[in-house]
């Protein structure tokens, strides 16, 4: 990579940067759009993109790294490319020299002293002795502490960790892109031939089209059109016949009761077991959602289970692990609805929680899942 091309890539690092926390814009949505307007080659696009998700992803670490050198709090257009110039040097296999003078030439002409005093202090710090592991794992507070109470520090830790690293690429048979701990979801439902089955939060359709291979009907139900969209296009790429899509609202479904064999409710929750998919997620949840989200999964779950048929199975799944939306949510259903009977769950490749399973992405390079059932 020449100096020219290693500058022009930093560049628009810093303007996706930039444009992402001052418009608290998405950075799956901003990257796409600031890289296609460029000439950048296939290479470089994807080194802009690593540097833009690091730095979102980091962007606490980072920030505690270079304010200590800072009289002040720098403006938005400096913060983004010491954010850029700093996440190469801590986080990425770039030579400091390179990181340093490709971020220097890429940012603005007021801004170059700056980032090239702070960047060449950093650089000659060596081994950074981080404040605590909040600001060391880059997350808020609030999510270490939360996980630690249900999981204990060292599991917690270790899980967030693992979040700060890009996912692996798991691929169906039939070349759906799916975690493999949705696929194992799916395996515990243990779908059959003859079943009618409800995935009551469908989109964007991952598990009703893992479902639709096993079963011989299944509805997807979602509350949210565009999302429905995201279904249509699934199916028709995956070329299923036998997947109905229904708009609905999942707390009073127009279902007849005890009319599905099966029913899965993979409910919306604050998704801490999948902070690694998306760089800016962990900066979008708070606490206060993991309550409000505990409630509704709550209700989807107690209008769910009406739809089952006599001997049917309700399935509960989240892609999270905090004790409020799981052991909780169970223990509050089984109190309210007597007549479900838990199922006790056993796979060797999760962890037991409760009557039902729950993973954490350390444990096989997984998303974190929790999942439960019940039989009528």
């Amino acid at each position: 990579m020449t100096e020219t091309t290693g500058a022009e890539v930093r560049k628009v690092a810093i303007q996706c940067v930039l444009r992402i926390e001052e418009s608290q814009s998405y950075a799956n949505i901003i990257v796409p759009k600031i890289i296609s307007a460029t000439s950048l080659g296939i290479r470089d696009r994807k080194l802009v993109t690593e540097i833009v998700y690091g730095s979102t992803r980091m962007k606490k670490a980072l920030d505690w790294a270079f304010d200590r050198y800072l009289p002040a709090p720098p403006p938005p257009a400096l913060r983004a490319s010491l954010r850029v110039g700093t996440y190469q040097i801590l986080f990425m296999r770039v030579p400091d020299h390179a990181a340093v003078n490709a971020t220097v030439s890429a940012s603005s002409k007021r801004n170059k002293g700056v980032v090239n005093a702070v960047l060449r202090k950093i650089t000659r710090e060596g081994q950074i002795h981080w404040p605590n592991d909040p600001t060391r794992l880059s997350y808020p507070d609030w999510i270490l502490e939360l996980l630690s109470d249900d999981l204990g520090t060292e599991q917690s830790v270790s899980m967030l960790e693992h979040m700060n690293y890009a996912p692996e690429v798991s691929i169906r048979e039939d070349g759906y892109h799916q975690d493999r701990a949705s696929q194992w979801v799916i395996d515990l439902m243990r779908p059959e031939k003859n079943d009618l089955v409800l995935d009551l939060c469908a989109a964007p359709g991952g598990k009703s089209t893992a479902l639709a291979r096993q079963s011989s009907l299944v509805i997807a139900a979602d509350i949210n059109p565009s999302r429905q969209t995201l279904i249509s296009q699934n199916l028709n790429t995956l070329g299923l016949k036998n997947v109905f899509q229904v708009i609905s609202d999942g707390t009073s479904p127009p279902f007849p009761t005890k009319s599905f064999d099966k029913v899965l409710v993979d409910a919306p929750c604050s998704g801490l077991g999948v902070l690694h998919r998306r760089p800016d997620a962990r900066w979008r949840i708070s606490k206060t959602d993991v309550s409000n989200l505990a409630k509704l999964q709550k209700q989807l779950l107690s209008s769910a289970s009406k739809l089952v048929k006599p001997g049917g199975k309700l399935v509960y799944s989240v892609c999270t692990v905090t004790r409020s939306e799981t052991i909780e949510v169970a223990q509050e259903l089984q109190h309210r609805h007597p007549e479900l009977e838990p199922i006790k769950l056993t796979d060797t490749r999760w962890r037991p929680n409760g009557n039902g399973l729950q993973i954490l992405p350390q444990d096989s390079g997984t998303d974190g899942m929790s999942i439960f059932q019940w039989t009528v």
